[in-house]
C-alpha cells in the first residue's frame, strides 16, 4: 500500500503556513499557531483520527483571528485530499454522534469530492480562547472545500461554548479516522459507481 502522506505550504499576505500530514499515522502532531486555542483544537483532530499532523503557521492576529483559523483549514484540508491519492479502499462514509460533558455534537462524512458544509452549530456571540466562536465556522467551511468533502456537523444540545466547539472537533476526527480506514478486501477497489471520487 502507498503511503498516504503529504505536505503542503500556504502563504499570503495574511498567512504563512507549513503542514504535514500522515494520515495512516498515530495521532501524533507538533503543532504550532498564534492561537493556543486553535492549536488545542488541532491536537484533538489530530488524536481523534489517528492521522499524524505536523502544523507551523503565522497569522495576521493582531487584526483578528478570521484569516489564521481560515486558512488553517484550507492548508490541513488539502494536504488531506492531495495525501488520499486515488481514495481506493478507503470507507468512504462515517457518521457519530460525541457526547461532551453536557453536550451532544453529531457528524456525518462523505469523502465524496464534493465540497459542501452543514453546520448547524448555534454559539452565543462570545469569545473561546479569546477567538469569536463564529470564526471556527471558517475553519471547517475551509477544511470541507479543500479536503473535497461533505461534512455534516450538528449540535444538537450544549450550554458551555468551550465544550460545543471542541466537541465539534472531536466528532470530525474519529469521523476521519473511520470513513478514510482502508479496508483491506476493498483496498483496490474505488468506493464509488462512477469507478472515480
Amino acid at each position: 500500500m502507498k503511503e498516504r502522506k503529504s505536505e503542503n505550504y500556504r502563504k499570503t499576505s495574511e498567512t504563512e503556513i507549513f503542514c504535514k500530514i500522515n494520515i495512516d499515522g498515530k495521532g501524533l502532531n507538533k503543532i504550532s499557531t498564534p492561537i493556543p486555542f486553535m492549536s488545542h483544537m488541532l491536537e484533538q483532530i489530530s488524536k481523534h483520527s489517528h492521522i499524524d499532523i505536523d502544523v507551523k503557521c503565522k497569522g495576521d492576529i493582531e487584526i483578528d483571528a478570521h484569516h489564521t483559523v481560515e486558512d488553517l483549514g484550507w492548508c490541513i484540508g488539502e494536504a488531506i485530499n492531495n495525501a488520499l491519492l486515488n481514495k481506493a479502499g478507503i470507507n468512504r462514509f462515517a457518521s457519530l454522534s460525541l457526547p461532551m460533558d453536557e453536550t451532544l455534537t453529531n457528524c456525518a462524512i462523505d469523502v465524496s469530492g464534493r465540497p459542501w458544509l452543514e453546520w448547524r452549530v448555534i454559539l452565543s456571540n462570545e469569545k473561546i480562547g479569546n477567538v469569536d466562536a463564529e470564526i471556527f465556522q471558517e475553519f471547517f467551511r475551509a477544511f470541507a472545500q479543500s479536503a473535497k468533502m461533505t461534512i455534516h456537523i450538528e449540535n444538537n444540545y450544549g450550554s458551555n461554548s468551550h465544550h460545543i466547539i471542541e466537541s465539534c472537533f472531536k466528532v470530525l476526527g474519529i469521523c476521519l479516522k473511520d470513513s478514510l480506514t482502508i479496508t483491506q478486501k476493498n483496498q483496490n477497489l474505488i468506493p464509488s459507481t462512477k469507478g472515480v471520487i
